[in-house]
């Protein structure tokens, strides 16, 4: 991080702003890491990354717990652990160039469908939540603990097909995510992810952070459920995107 020059500075603080800003808006965001991956180590961002999401899915949370879908929630928790314990492994092992492409076309896919969708009646995919719930939820985790990020995508996809509304599907995907984050959290504290170079990212991260979910807040007050559920497409396209061009 004291390597950066003011450039880059910049362009790490505006990253910042703006990935936090969607999240606020949202409940998730999943343009942090492929951005910050162009100056920034992944063993730096990784931990970063998760100890903020737990900050800015707890401010979330101060207002909007009462929304949760607590059922839907715990439908795709306990998979996650098990996402998370072989992300864990990977993540020291793993060059998962490849693995990050495939990724972000299956996601670039749903999110451009979900935009088209938006402007046209289409009807409701009928899925089984008992296979989608535990894919997703391993998946996320695996995939959340590899990268540093990105999970809230699957969480995205899973809760637009459940067709919550924008207050529940923002607090729910934020509820899902501060699990996560408990569970990765840890994971990277036992294998001494949080080095002095994650907790200097983390502590300038911190105050930029505040700013984006405060202006995140705000965007999410003036939207209508067409235009959120229009802004969740696109932040899954900005999420899948940059994950095919790296």
């Amino acid at each position: 991080m004291a390597a950066l020059s003011v450039p880059e500075i910049l362009f790490f603080s505006a990253v910042i702003v703006l990935s936090y800003a969607i999240r606020g808006s949202t409940g998730f965001g999943g343009v942090t890491v492929p951005l910050l991956a162009w100056i920034l180590s992944l063993k730096t961002i990784a931990p970063m990354v998760t100890f903020l999401g737990l900050l800015s899915s707890a401010a979330i949370l101060a207002r909007g717990h009462r929304y949760i879908s607590w059922r839907d929630a715990w439908r795709v928790l306990p998979p996650c652990l098990a996402g998370v314990l072989l992300g864990l492994y990977f993540f020291t092992t793993l060059d998962a160039l490849t693995l990050a492409r495939a990724l972000g076309i299956f996601v670039l896919g749903y999110g451009a469908y979900s935009l088209w969708a938006s402007f046209r009646a289409v009807p409701e995919p009928r899925l089984p939540l008992r296979l989608v719930a535990p894919a997703l939820g391993s998946t996320a985790g695996f995939v959340g603990t590899l990268f540093g990020a990105n999970a809230g995508m699957f969480f995205a996809i899973y809760l637009d097909l459940l067709r919550l509304g924008k207050n529940e599907f923002r607090s729910t995907v934020a509820a899902i995510l501060f699990g996560l984050g408990i569970l990765r959290g840890t994971g990277y504290l036992a294998v001494g992810a949080f080095d002095r170079d994650a907790l200097i990212a983390s502590a300038a991260a911190l105050p930029l952070m505040m700013i984006g979910i405060f202006l995140g807040n705000h965007i999410h007050a003036s939207l209508n459920p067409l235009r959120f559920k229009r802004l969740v497409a696109l932040v899954l396209i900005a999420s899948g995107l940059p994950l095919v061009l790296r």
